[in-house]
């Protein structure tokens, strides 16, 4: 098809589409492309030829590129360790890791060796040891819920159940509080097993925290394991019965009757209803 008093020749239907699946000969391509700069009827053929199923799908993939979150410095070490990116975010998102509550469970830590250090230096650290197994608790209770959790939508449509969701957030909580509680161990002026008989107690009243969610919102939940850690600590008169061996044995127990508890009670753990906001 040409005319040859108006427009330049139109290239044949031939051409247009070698030109569309990329065969044309450069001679003639530069030809061909001044030609369909200026003539819209030449553009509406070629579009007509061209398979857009493959630009389509780059630009499916950019959009998908562009609005990924970009993981932080958490989730690139969880997804290190080959755990599911979904599964890895909620944990990453978990709020008591924020820089606030990490830096609160630090200084927290701190006065607490201090206070050993000045008042207890030749005893026991009974307070250090009262209050360090209560800061997990601080961060189970803010890692449920609408209000505090900025992840809780993707929680609810996350291909991971509710009960596995709750364990996976505690023990991210309980991880980074037992660590820094670890670390600052040291700094006690009474080194040896009663230094850490912290640990148990921490687990424990985690553990409970987290049955008590079946029931209760999650600060109330934590308020309530953390008052009958402190109930059980002054029963005993702050002395160092329950960080005994004897008193370590029986938080082993406590434990393990929690754990069951928890185990009988995973149905109830569904989303909507167990997770109070």
């Amino acid at each position: 098809m040409t005319d040859s008093t108006a427009h330049p020749p139109h290239p044949g239907a031939g051409t247009l589409r070698d030109y569309a699946r990329g065969r044309l000969p450069s001679p003639v391509r530069e030809t061909v492309e001044p030609h369909l700069d200026g003539c819209s009827h030449c553009r509406v053929q070629l579009a007509a030829l061209v398979d857009h199923a493959p630009l389509d799908a780059v630009w499916r993939r950019l959009d998908l590129a562009i609005d990924a979150p970009v993981p932080g410095w958490l989730e690139r070490q969880l997804l290190a360790l080959r755990i599911p990116d979904h599964v890895a975010r909620l944990m990453a998102a978990t709020p008591a890791l924020r820089a606030s509550w990490l830096c609160g469970t630090v200084l927290t830590l701190v006065l607490a060796v201090l206070t050993a250090r000045l008042a207890e230096p030749a005893d026991t650290p009974v307070v250090y040891l009262t209050v360090a197994p209560l800061l997990p608790l601080t961060g189970v209770a803010t890692s449920f819920g609408r209000r505090w959790d900025p992840a809780h939508e993707m929680g609810l449509v996350a291909a991971v159940c509710s009960f596995r969701l709750v364990l996976l957030r505690a023990a991210v909580v309980l991880g980074s509080c037992v660590l820094l509680t670890a670390v600052t161990s040291l700094a006690l002026p009474r080194l040896g097993p009663v230094a850490f008989a912290w640990l148990l107690p921490s687990v424990v009243v985690t553990a409970l925290s987290v049955l008590l969610l079946t029931r209760l919102a999650a600060p109330i939940a934590a308020v309530v394991a953390g008052s009958g850690w402190l109930a059980g600590v002054a029963l005993t008169e702050h002395s160092e019965a329950l960080f005994s061996a004897g008193g370590q044995s029986a938080l082993a127990g406590l434990l393990a009757a929690t754990v069951g508890a928890l185990l009988l009670r995973r149905a109830d753990f569904d989303t909507e209803k167990g997770i109070h906001p």
